[in-house]
Formats: structure tokens, C-alpha cells, sequence
């Protein structure tokens, strides 16, 4: 059964999370603390499908930080029969869902290490509407702050790329997926479908994007927001 809280009921954590601070928009972008973020479904209709993981990685004066590398598998709701389709995709088995906390343990601990920083996620509509979807049910709350979506930062960056004559008007539009923009970067790839690995993959791509973005003149984060922000 859903259940939905009135605003005196709302847990501390999720009152902590929505006190932020957030960053300041005038900041530099390198001086901003973001954390970049993952998740693993069963499928893309957060009505229908659930989170089965969530992987993060936080990045710190411009340097993306292993150290605070965070990741749970989350278990599916009893009457949920994960399909062999997600098992050949994401390589969870049922067993390993079976011994995983539920989404309501998860949620404390994800929100703690997201409160006060920019969100960076590739295709944000996905993570953040399986997350929105999950505290809306829970809590009646749902993701705050400033978030950057790296596919929209990769349009951005093509189309600044064609204006300063940096690339040929017919060079065609880049490609949506993560790992051909890792790729288009020169950036290592690492196994995907694995909710830790693309954090360190989606970071690493954003901060390349950061980079070139300041080398055409955004130097801070209201720059980024107005390339990426969603």
C-alpha cells in the first residue's frame, strides 16, 4: 500500500536533504561539489518498473573523488518476478535481489550524499524520474536542486562547436548513448549496465564536457546549468 506523509510527518532525512544549501550559480564550476549518479531498472516506466540499483560518485574541486564511490543493489517489491530479460541486461540475479535492502532503506543513505550538490546524471528523465516516482510514493517529496544532464550538455557542446567554426555544419549530431560519448572524449570505458561503473563513466565524461564548455568561455556553474541544466 502507498502510503503518503503530511509535511509534520516527513522523516528527518528527508527534511535534511531539502534544507540543503545548494551551490551558488556565480561559483566557479570547478569550485562546485557534484555528485554523479546511476541507476539500474527493469525497465523505463517508472508506473510499471522498479529500481533494482543505484551507484554514485562524487566529485570534488574539478577531480572526480573514488574514495566517496557509493553503491546498493535495491530488492523489488515482493510481487514483483524480475523478468530474464533484466537479468541477461544488468547480470543481477534474483538471489542477489532477494538479499538487498528495500528502496526505503536506500533512500536515507542516497539523499544524505546527494544533499548540497549539483546532480549530474546522462539522460537525467530516467534516473531522476524513477527516484522522483519512489519519494513521491513514499514521502511525498521529490529530488531538489540544481541537476545537469550530459546528453544535453553533449547537444550544446556540438552545436557551440558548429557557431565558432569548430566542426563542419553537416557533421552530424552526437551520438545519445554513454559510452560513445566517453569514447568521442578518448575516455576509458568500463563494463556497462552496472550502476557504480557508469557513475564513473558519466563522470568522467562530465568533466571533460566542464572542460571544453570553460574553454569556450562558461566558467562557472550558471554556464553549465544554462548548457545542460534540466
Amino acid at each position: 500500500m502507498v502510503r503518503f506523509f503530511r509535511r509534520r510527518e516527513v522523516p528527518a532525512f528527508i527534511r535534511a536533504y531539502e534544507a540543503g544549501p545548494w551551490p551558488d550559480p556565480r561559483r566557479l564550476w570547478r569550485e562546485v561539489p557534484y555528485v554523479v549518479l546511476d541507476v539500474e531498472t527493469t525497465g523505463l516506466d517508472p508506473r510499471r518498473d522498479v529500481l533494482l540499483a543505484v551507484g554514485l560518485v562524487p566529485i570534488e574541486a574539478g577531480r572526480v573523488q573514488l574514495a566517496g564511490r557509493w553503491s546498493s543493489l535495491i530488492r523489488p517489491p515482493d510481487e514483483l518476478l524480475v523478468g530474464a530479460s533484466s537479468i541477461r541486461v544488468h547480470g543481477l540475479t534474483r538471489a542477489e535481489l532477494a538479499e538487498a535492502p528495500p528502496i526505503a532503506a536506500v533512500l536515507p543513505e542516497l539523499l544524505a550524499r546527494l544533499a548540497g550538490r549539483v546532480l549530474v546524471v546522462h539522460v537525467a528523465q530516467i534516473d531522476v524520474g524513477f527516484l522522483n516516482h519512489a519519494l513521491r510514493q513514499g514521502y511525498g517529496a521529490q529530488l531538489r536542486g540544481p541537476r545537469l544532464d550530459t546528453a544535453r550538455l553533449a547537444l550544446t557542446l556540438h552545436q557551440h562547436a558548429q557557431i565558432l567554426g569548430e566542426a563542419s555544419r553537416d557533421l552530424p549530431m552526437p551520438a545519445i548513448q554513454l559510452r560513445a560519448l566517453a569514447a568521442s572524449f578518448g575516455l576509458p570505458v568500463y563494463a556497462q549496465h552496472d550502476a557504480l561503473n557508469d557513475a564513473l563513466t558519466t563522470a568522467q565524461l562530465f568533466l571533460a564536457q566542464a572542460t571544453r564548455l570553460e574553454q569556450q568561455g562558461g566558467r562557472t556553474l550558471k554556464a553549465l546549468l544554462r548548457a545542460g541544466g534540466v
